[in-house]
């Protein structure tokens, strides 16, 4: 596993056996490369959003390829020229650009750059970036600096990437100093600022969150790449249109209605609240906050009963995102069924209140299309799908493992070797409407139960003991 040992102060990356910092004596955090792409995900988020501009860009305009797509081969070539500064590329050199740059690179592709000489040939990202900017700042968006935040993405990992064997080079040191010289020497809209390591810490009681903080927390979430690629991409669509209405830019009517399909436990309900946070903080809704309901919440017993809870619920959601569960069991057949009053109750109000709030329906694949065809309104107002897919069985894991790290537990060896059995087994026998995540919670809960009984008998019973599930405690299920 790759992880660095860093200073808590002074930011400086150390030895990995050290245990305070060498140079002002305060404590070390470890660091996984999670941090980095963490780095390197706020970058693609403002290349993202940039790339409306990119028929302005003379060096891509006529180019099929993304500006991220650019970055990303860039940033490629630049850890390359690091690592063939001594001449070999290790184990843990090619770990860290595949999974920073969630490619699939060989060695061989790596020591075919070998005669690249990167300072005499300009990387098209920079170039493309200060174009831009320039662009950005004649329309008064004096703070759009983004070559800079290139330039310090490039500096911070290029010090954690020649620091990965924890040993380091002084050749390659001396090219690591000399490139990142020759960007500032060349590339006019690059700002220097002193690197500065941002560590995670803790937040104090009542501080608030930034649109960073909720971004991280979204790109974080395990899984769902399909569904953080859209969000991503729906987030910029709307900070662009913010744009373009803040200059009186005359554009067309867009819905942010969404529709959310998929099996029970795959996170519709977490992004959904992350989303009202995100939205809140680029000025889209005016408190951000989620209103979770279900069918329950919204239709009465008698007639008359179903507007006035439908429009209670709508209420308490105004500046926010109304979450409506199984959405589908309100679009009854039956002619006695209240469900289609609250479906009527619900339209108007989208329309009414369409500035500061949004709708989410989410369900059953199948049965949301039959809900999205009973009723013309719901059509034409949700037409934004995203499908969260089942988990496989690493992401099941890796879920279970997150549980038991936010309840201060570790898994055993045996442990992990049975959860990993224990899930292939899972994925290769779910049934059609396979609980994902609840069932991981399930057996987190299961496996509590069984470490505590297994405990209680005791009289000594060590922290070890106390923060340690072991394989015995998940054949509960096996042996019941």
């Amino acid at each position: 596993m790759i992880q660095w040992t860093v200073c808590k102060n002074c930011g400086k990356i150390l030895d990995n056996s050290q245990t305070t910092c060498s140079i002002c004596g305060s404590e070390v955090e470890k660091l996984k490369i999670e941090y980095l792409t963490n780095h390197l995900s706020k970058l693609k988020f403002l290349t993202n959003t940039l790339n409306v501009f990119k028929p302005y860009c003379e060096s891509i305009k006529d180019l099929d390829v993304s500006l991220e797509s650019i970055i990303l081969d860039d940033l490629f070539k630049w850890l390359a020229y690091l690592g063939l500064g001594d001449e070999r590329i290790t184990d843990n050199e090619l770990e860290f650009i595949n999974t920073l740059l969630e490619s699939t690179y060989t060695r061989d592709d790596i020591l075919a750059l070998s005669d690249m000489k990167l300072d005499s040939t300009p990387l098209l990202s920079f170039k493309c970036l200060s174009e831009l900017d320039s662009f950005g700042q004649s329309f008064d968006m004096n703070n759009l600096n983004s070559a800079s935040e290139l330039y310090e993405t490039y500096k911070l990992l290029g010090k954690f990437f020649i620091t990965v064997d924890n040993e380091l080079n002084e050749n390659v040191l001396k090219d690591y100093n000399a490139y990142i010289d020759y960007l500032k020497q060349n590339y006019e809209n690059i700002t220097e600022k002193p690197l500065k390591l941002n560590i995670p810490k803790e937040k104090n009681d009542g501080e608030e969150e930034s649109l960073e903080d909720y971004l991280d927390e979204l790109n974080k979430l395990i899984g769902l790449d399909n569904v953080k690629k859209d969000v991503n991409s729906l987030i910029n669509l709307v900070q662009i249109r913010k744009i373009r209405q803040s200059r009186g830019i005359k554009q067309p009517a867009m819905s942010l209605h969404l529709v959310f399909t998929g099996n029970p436990g795959t996170g519709k309900t977490t992004v959904a609240r992350l989303l009202a946070k995100i939205y809140n903080k680029i000025g889209v809704l005016s408190k951000g906050h989620l209103v979770e309901t279900d069918r329950s919440g919204l239709v009465g017993g008698y007639v008359g009963q179903t507007a006035i809870k439908t429009q209670e619920v709508i209420q308490s959601a105004l500046g926010g995102i109304l979450f409506v569960d199984e959405a589908y069991s309100l679009a009854s057949k039956s002619e006695n069924d209240y469900g289609r009053e609250a479906i009527d109750t619900l339209l108007k109000a989208m329309e009414d209140e369409r500035e500061d709030f949004i709708v989410i329906v989410a369900g059953y694949t199948e049965l949301m299309d039959v809900f999205l065809h009973s009723n013309p309104g719901l059509e034409s107002r949700f037409n934004k799908f995203l499908h969260f897919r089942d988990y496989d069985a690493d992401e099941l894991y890796d879920i279970f493992v997150l549980m038991a790290n936010e309840a201060n537990l570790t898994v055993d060896e045996a442990g992990e070797k049975y959860l990993r059995q224990y899930f292939n087994r899972l994925i290769e026998n779910k049934p059609a409407n396979f609980a994902n995540a609840r069932a991981v919670r399930n057996l987190f809960e299961e496996a509590l139960t069984a470490q505590a009984n297994r405990l209680a008998p005791q009289k000594d019973i060590t922290d070890e003991e106390l923060n340690t599930l072991t394989y015995e405690d998940f054949l509960v299920d096996d042996n019941g």
